[in-house]
C-alpha cells in the first residue's frame, strides 16, 4: 500500500499482476477458506471470477502471500480484488456494486428505466412512419430528424459507461475511451444524412447500435448492470436496428 492509501497493483511480481487482471473478481484463498457465499453471489450477478488457492507449503506461494500482505495491509486470507483493486474480504465483496450490493437502488431504478427506455422508441417509430407516408420535402426532414435522434441516443449509451467509470471502474482510460466511440459513430451517421446519403447513415447507425450492444455483452461482467437493464437493452436494440434498416430502405 502506498503512502496515499492506494493499493499497488501486483507489486513487483509479474505473475501476481497477471492473476489480478485475469478476471473481474479475483479471490486469493487458502485451502480451508469457505467462499461458497461469495461464489453464489458472483454466479447470480453473472460476474466472471477466479479463485487462486495459495498453499503455504509452497515457498513461491508464501512469497506471493507476503506481497499481498504488503499491498493490502491484510494479514490473512481470503483477500478479494475487483478490477485489480483490493476491496477486502467476503463481507466487503457482497456489499460491492459489481455483485449487486446496491440491489435496492437497482430495484428503484427498474420501473422508470423500463418506462423511459420504451418511451424512447417513440421518436424512432414516428420518424419512420412520417418518412414512409409524407411527401418528398417532409420525408427528407423526417429522415434527417430520425438520424439525428439516433445519433443522440447512441451517444447517450456511450455516456452510460462514462458513468460506470466515474463511479467505480478502476480502469477509466479504456472504459471512457471506448465510451466515446458511439458518439463518433452517431456523428458520422447523422452527417451522412446531411450530405444526401441518408440510407448509408441509417445503416451505419444500425451497425453502431448492434456493435455497441455486442460490446456491452462482452463487457457486462465488469459493469455491474442489473439483469433488467441487460434485458431492456437487448429489446430496445432490436427495435431500433429494425427501424433504422427500414428507414434505409425507404430513404
Amino acid at each position: 500500500m502506498t503512502d496515499d492509501g492506494t493499493v499497488r497493483q501486483g507489486g513487483g511480481d509479474p505473475a501476481l499482476a497477471r492473476e489480478l487482471s485475469s478476471a473481474t473478481v479475483v479471490i486469493f484463498r487458502s485451502g480451508l477458506t469457505d467462499t461458497r457465499s461469495v461464489v453464489r453471489a458472483l454466479h447470480r450477478s453473472g460476474v466472471d471470477y477466479r479463485e487462486v488457492e495459495m498453499p503455504m507449503g509452497s515457498a513461491q506461494m508464501r512469497d506471493r502471500f507476503h506481497q499481498l500482505q504488503e499491498m493490502t495491509g491484510w494479514r490473512s486470507l481470503p483477500q478479494i480484488f475487483v478490477h485489480g483493486a483490493f476491496v477486502g474480504g467476503p463481507d466487503e465483496l457482497l456489499e460491492h456494486p459489481v455483485v449487486g450490493g446496491d440491489t435496492a437502488a437497482s430495484a428503484r431504478a427498474e420501473r422508470p428505466g423500463r418506462a423511459l427506455g420504451y418511451a424512447g422508441l417513440i421518436p424512432f417509430v414516428v420518424g419512420l412512419l412520417v418518412a414512409a407516408a409524407a411527401p418528398a420535402g417532409v420525408h427528407e426532414q423526417a429522415v434527417a430528424a430520425t438520424l439525428a435522434y439516433g445519433a443522440a441516443i447512441l451517444a447517450f449509451l456511450g455516456g452510460v459507461h462514462w458513468g460506470v467509470a466515474l463511479l467505480r471502474d478502476q480502469r477509466p482510460w479504456p472504459v471512457m475511451t471506448v465510451g466515446v466511440l458511439p458518439a463518433l459513430v452517431g456523428w458520422l451517421g447523422a452527417g451522412l444524412g446531411v450530405v444526401a446519403a441518408p440510407a448509408a447513415g441509417a445503416l451505419l447507425l444500425a451497425a453502431g447500435f448492434a456493435a455497441w450492444y455486442g460490446y456491452e455483452r462482452l463487457a457486462d461482467p465488469g459493469t455491474g448492470f442489473p439483469p433488467w437493464y441487460r434485458q431492456l437493452r437487448g429489446r430496445l436494440t432490436a427495435v431500433v436496428c429494425a427501424v433504422l434498416v427500414l428507414l434505409a430502405l425507404i430513404a
